[in-house]
């Protein structure tokens, strides 16, 4: 049976205590806008101790859809069902809450969360599957 994302973010908060500044159900947060040279050394070989962002990719869709905008976001929050649709707007340049549902039904998006905690790289990647955030294993 497929884990919902918000349950899987509450196993991560209880697992990982005061020490988890990647898992919440705050949707405060930031996009961060400017990417430098050191966040590409960040991404690709887990330099860092902890990053200070989460790395946000919307996949493509179940149904192949491809986004139409960048599809990679820094963000500063927490990782939730939040920012999984927020993402998804952005990439797929949905205007309307009413657009966006019918989208989502459709094409059921897929989004990838990574950070590096403790110098050990995380994956997340979660699909919407017509009702729910759920993980993908």
């Amino acid at each position: 049976m497929p884990q919902l994302l918000h349950e899987y973010v509450n196993t991560m908060i209880d697992g990982w205590g005061d020490d988890n500044p990647f898992f919440g159900f705050s949707k405060d947060g930031k996009l961060v806008e400017q990417w430098t040279n050191l966040d590409a050394l960040e991404i690709m070989y887990g330099y860092v101790r902890n990053s200070k962002w989460v790395t946000v990719t919307v996949l493509p869709a179940e149904t192949g859809i491809h986004p139409v905008t960048q599809c990679v976001y820094k963000w500063k929050g927490y990782i939730n069902e939040y920012i999984a649709e927020t993402a998804v707007w952005w990439a797929f340049e949905l205007l309307t809450e009413m657009e966006a549902k019918k989208f989502m039904m459709q094409h059921k998006p897929r989004v990838k969360f990574a950070f590096i905690r403790l110098g050990r790289p995380y994956e997340l990647i979660v699909k919407f599957d017509g009702n729910y955030w759920i993980v993908e294993d």
